[in-house]
């Protein structure tokens, strides 16, 4: 039974029932481009939450909680589009960058929180 190396497409007797490269350096070369390619498909947004995540740590410092202005997000270069979650707790929607949320209070301001 023969079959086809995924990355160079070379034909090859498997020595083992699950073999699916001809050799192991095939199927490290394999994962390290798909790695490389999932990598490059994240890098614009992965940017953008390291950044957010950034101005976050500085702007809540030691403390667990902060209410800041959405103009003091912005300014302070606080990008609004990207998230990568978001819950709701006692009827409040919160957005997150990793381990800090924000929710938008009534008086308009922003509360941000550290999750724990």
């Amino acid at each position: 039974m023969f079959l086809s190396d995924p990355l160079t497409k070379e034909s090859f007797v498997p020595k083992r029932s699950n073999q699916k490269f001809s050799c192991r350096l095939n199927q490290i070369k394999y994962n390290n481009r798909k790695a490389k390619s999932k990598r490059l498909a994240k890098a614009p947004y992965d940017k953008i939450l390291d950044a957010n995540r950034n101005i976050l740590i500085r702007i809540i410092g030691e403390e667990d909680d902060r209410i800041v202005s959405k103009d003091y997000l912005l300014g302070a270069g606080f990008n609004f589009q990207i998230f990568n979650r978001s819950f709701e707790k006692d009827g409040v929607q919160y957005q997150c960058v990793y381990r800090y949320a924000l929710c938008l209070l009534k008086s308009g301001q922003y509360k941000i929180i550290k999750l724990k």
